[in-house]
């Protein structure tokens, strides 16, 4: 009888648990739903949890919209992001480290407050915003593992009493960032945070706000050593494919990016000059004697050895890609350049001191080192018509930014003073 009498205790402490939660709603109760009138209604709760990439808004939460073909309309959703930290900018896993802040606002037809009969109902108003966002979830494409979440929302009405759903949602964690690398060290890479909706295309439309810009802020930028970080951030719609249970199908998502330009003076002098000293001094070798071929060999050898050292240097700075960088093709120019010489040192050898070949090596000297040069300024035509030419447009587009948020700026100040 005991047993029995402890198991029933616990399990009616379950129950009356359980009950507690489910009638929480946003922690305001019907009596102050009631109390509210006027122009403008909020209701609002904070908490703060660890989430796996599943963050805020959407999902059946969007005012059970439905799909198409039930006669209901596809509902749109506002997105604005703000970078308010970037953190190491990782390019050999391909990531990068972020807090975020995202704001999401759409209309709730089914919470309007314009019917006399609502107004006098407000704790089933209450109780069915709390229902309704309760299930609104949407995911950070991109995220990789756990995400710090703190969420905040908030049930507004306007003087006419149509009512507007505002979330927002502060973020810390880390992103995927597939790195285009074909101008590295003097590349510019997306910062990208892809937010996406449970639902498809047909039942919800993701757009960026039109009054309220998003910002990046350069200011806490940490890594700021290696990367030149920019200030504009543009936003694009996109769709993500994901499997259900009825098979493939498209969501809507938006795209926040901004841009970083790394510093390429490390790599320009730590690596890339230093091969080109050792190339220099591989034309010294023409000055040991044309018969002496083991001293040529052997000197050339040690410059090629060393410029093959310094191409492992670059391969653990960057990820396995399946093309050339910008600084593979310095280096692997250093690297032929010194292989021809090799190969001409051990033919002028074959020949005698007497022959033609030996008596006009100068002129060889001077061949070499035209080729040389050709090549670096093949190399550096690529540099300022592709990868200077992008981080010009990349300044352009921060100026353009500029003006905008200089132009909504007196349009939020008018916004606020109302």
């Amino acid at each position: 009888c005991a047993w029995l009498l402890l198991l029933l205790s616990s399990l009616k402490a379950k129950l009356l648990a359980w009950a507690a939660v489910s009638t929480s709603g946003f922690g305001t109760g019907h009596g102050d739903s009631q109390n509210r009138h006027g122009n403008a209604d909020h209701v609002a709760v904070s908490m703060e949890i660890r989430d796996s990439g599943e963050v805020g808004f959407g999902g059946d939460g969007w005012g059970d919209c439905g799909v198409a073909g039930d006669g209901k309309l596809r509902r749109q959703v506002f997105l604005r992001l703000v970078f308010t930290k970037i953190g190491d900018i990782d390019t050999v896993r391909e990531c990068f480290d972020a807090s975020v802040y995202l704001e999401a606002q759409w209309r709730e037809p089914s919470l309007d407050f314009g019917v006399a009969n609502d107004r006098n109902a407000g704790g089933a108003s209450s109780a069915a915003a709390s229902m309704s966002l309760r299930r609104s979830r949407t995911p950070l494409h991109n995220s990789i593992g756990d995400l710090m979440h703190r969420r905040d929302r908030e049930l507004s009405r306007n003087s006419s009493g149509e009512a507007f759903v505002l979330e927002r949602h502060s973020l810390r964690g880390r992103f995927f960032e597939r790195m285009e690398l074909w101008h590295f060290p003097f590349d510019t890479q997306d910062i990208t945070v892809t937010v996406c909706s449970n639902l498809p295309e047909a039942a919800v439309e993701l757009q960026e706000m039109p009054d309220k810009p998003s910002r990046v802020f350069t200011s806490t930028f940490t890594d700021e050593q290696e990367w030149s970080l920019h200030t504009h951030v543009e936003a694009s719609k996109t769709s993500v494919i994901s499997d259900s249970q009825i098979g493939p199908r498209q969501r809507p998502a938006v795209q926040f990016s901004t841009r970083a330009t790394r510093r390429a003076t490390f790599y320009v002098v730590n690596i890339w000059f230093v091969s080109f000293i050792l190339c220099m001094l591989a034309l010294c070798v023409f000055g040991i004697d044309r018969q002496n071929l083991q001293g040529r060999l052997q000197l050339s050898f040690i410059l090629l050895l060393t410029t093959v050292t310094f191409k492992f240097v670059i391969a653990n700075h960057i990820p396995r890609v399946s093309y050339l960088t910008m600084l593979d093709k310095a280096v692997m120019h250093n690297l032929l350049f010194l292989v021809l010489l090799s190969i001409w040192h051990s033919v002028a050898s074959l020949f005698p001191a007497t022959h033609s070949l030996q008596a006009n090596e100068k002129y060889a000297i001077i061949v070499f080192a035209g080729v040389y040069v050709l090549g670096i300024c093949v190399i550096l035509l690529q540099i300022v018509f592709g990868a200077l030419r992008r981080k010009k447009l990349m300044d352009e587009k921060d100026l353009q930014y500029q003006v905008h948020l200089f132009s909504k700026a007196p349009q939020q100040a008018y916004a606020a003073s109302d």
